[in-house]
């Protein structure tokens, strides 16, 4: 896919890496394993812990329960948050829409991440926070 550069620019311009220095994005990158998956390839499933983070650096993933469509995710946004300090199994999967290329870091590549360069524990516990907000506000 893209090179590291390259990369490095499209973490940018996500929320979560939006303040994180361009060092600790490369090392980021540098812990994070490429994946890229087919048309209905399952990437989460609702069988196992998950694990990673997910981020989609091209394509499209859908969030599917059963046959439903609930939400669809595209480029420079990200998945896989709420399980991967604390794996568990979610009732629904991530299925790649199209052709979708993803990078893909565990629990504990992220923890050696952010206690390394911490503006990156920073930027995903404010977005962490910004989603817990929403989803309070929605039950009000």
């Amino acid at each position: 896919m893209a090179m590291t550069f390259e990369k490095v620019l499209v973490l940018k311009n996500i929320p979560i890496f939006a303040d994180a220095s361009e060092m600790a994005l490369a090392d980021l990158i540098a812990s994070c394993e490429e994946k890229t998956y087919k048309a209905g390839d399952v990437i989460m499933d609702n069988k196992n812990a998950n694990r990673y983070l997910y981020i989609i650096l091209s394509g499209s993933v859908r969030v599917m329960d059963k046959e439903t469509v609930l939400h669809e995710l595209t480029a420079r946004q990200f998945f896989g948050e709420t399980t991967v300090f604390s794996p568990a199994i979610l009732p629904f999967e991530y299925i790649a829409h199209e052709k979708t290329t993803v990078l893909r870091i565990g629990g504990n590549g992220l923890y050696q991440m952010m206690a390394l360069h911490p503006t990156l524990g920073k930027g995903f516990i404010g977005e962490l926070s910004r989603r817990l907000r929403q989803e309070q506000m929605k039950n009000i």
